[in-house]
């Protein structure tokens, strides 16, 4: 499962009183950045409330003063702005980020202050769920930023990633990436979710890879890896990766039955079996129908056979499976064990199959005419007349007995 990174939206109000206390002095020369006697005041007994948490007693005040009808501009853009800061002291981001947008929406405060304001703007809107228009505010900020932080690539990216805007997503984890020698795990996890949901596989798996270079106790990556390697026909690598994370015992049920199978599809039954007879050994795979089968089916593309008899014998015996009598059965005729043969075969069927039916009376059959028990034999191929898989076979071995039961007369 892919773990999507979330920045968590935490502004210090350090940086608030700073912006409202300090700016002042440094642009003292603009008269349009000068705070009024009286907001200055009452701003100065918030800022007191606020360095003492009694930020709501401050939001109190604030709006007070905001309620004035004379209030300029740039005093409103800078009351409405601490309001914000107090909202977000009492983790109200969503009002936090209203404030900072009414703040901004005077277009009154000094260039700087307005390029801080729209990148935590921008991260309250996303922290808070709305990407989209937090994003209307970061593409403002990375137009006047020189030199973009990664933290705020990685915001970006988190926001693109929840717009399902895939490619841009991308576009940032790999501008943050390259400005991050030893990069934290979770942005390689946004890259990846980026490729999964664009189904680039092939940027998916060097992704992974570099995720297990860098964090190779993470062993759920190697799984990931072997799955995507699967997607791109690379069969071979995502076994070696099977049987690495079987040795260290990480992979569960599942996990281990897949691997199975992928023994199988690569042409290596014995391996297959092998560990699957293992597995139910130690019980932690059930020896059901469907196990069993696996099993069986794999020992006989191992051509094991003699195994393969014995794990039919259990099917049949656990399950009163006709499918696995029938094939039993085969067996011991390739084998011309005819009486083991007719042992399996001579019984009453469970199954409403007509053709399975068919194709055991046939192979019955065959097994009496070795045996020299030929009118069993005629019986038995006479019933599997009943279905077209079996019906021109059955003519066949009919028209034979009576040629051996003529030749015999006569001699």
């Amino acid at each position: 499962m892919i773990k999507i990174y979330k920045k968590n939206v935490l502004i210090n109000v350090l940086v608030t009183l700073y912006i409202l206390f300090c700016i002042q002095p440094a642009l003292a020369k603009e008269d349009a950045y000068l705070l009024d006697a009286k907001t200055h005041s009452a701003l100065s007994e918030v800022h007191k409330d606020m360095e003492s948490g009694k930020h709501t007693e401050a939001l109190t005040k604030l709006k007070k003063i905001i309620s004035s009808e004379k209030i300029k501009d740039y005093d409103a853009a800078i009351v409405y702005q601490t309001m914000g800061f107090a909202e977000n002291g009492l983790n109200n981001f969503e009002n936090a980020a209203e404030y900072f947008i009414k703040a901004l929406s005077f277009n009154a405060l000094p260039e700087k202050v307005t390029h801080e304001l729209q990148y935590s703007t921008a991260q309250l809107l996303i922290h808070t769920e709305k990407p989209k228009k937090g994003l209307l505010y970061l593409s403002k900020w990375f137009a006047n930023e020189a030199k973009p932080k990664t933290d705020a690539h990685i915001l970006a990216a988190t926001a693109y990633y929840y717009s399902e805007n895939y490619k841009q997503l991308i576009v940032h984890v790999e501008k943050a990436l390259l400005l991050n020698k030893k990069p934290p795990l979770n942005w390689h996890e946004l890259l990846l979710a980026g490729y999964y949901e664009l189904k680039d596989y092939k940027n998916a798996a060097s992704t992974l890879e570099n995720i297990i270079a860098s964090y190779p106790e993470k062993t759920d990556y190697w799984l990931q890896l072997a799955a995507i390697y699967q997607q791109l026909n690379k069969e071979k690598k995502a076994l070696a990766l099977y049987e690495l994370a079987y040795t260290k015992e990480l992979l569960k049920k599942d996990e281990v039955i897949q691997l199975i199978k992928n023994y199988r599809y690569l042409e290596m039954p014995y391996k297959a079996a092998t560990l699957l007879e293992k597995e139910m050994a130690i019980g932690d795979i059930e020896p059901d129908r469907e196990m069993l089968t696996l099993l069986v089916d794999s020992w006989i593309l191992a051509q094991e056979n003699e195994k393969a008899k014995s794990v039919f014998k259990e099917i049949i015996k656990k399950f009163n499976d006709d499918t696995a009598r029938l094939r039993l059965g085969q067996l011991y005729l390739e084998s011309e064990e005819w009486e083991k043969a007719i042992a399996i075969l001579n019984v009453e069927l469970n199954t409403k199959d007509k053709t399975l039916t068919s194709k055991v009376n046939l192979l019955l059959g065959i097994a009496q005419y070795h045996s020299d028990n030929l009118t069993d034999a005629t019986r038995a191929f006479t019933n599997s007349l009943s279905d077209a898989s079996t019906e021109e076979q059955a003519k066949w071995w009919l028209e034979h007995l009576k040629k051996t039961s003529e030749a015999m007369q006569k001699s």
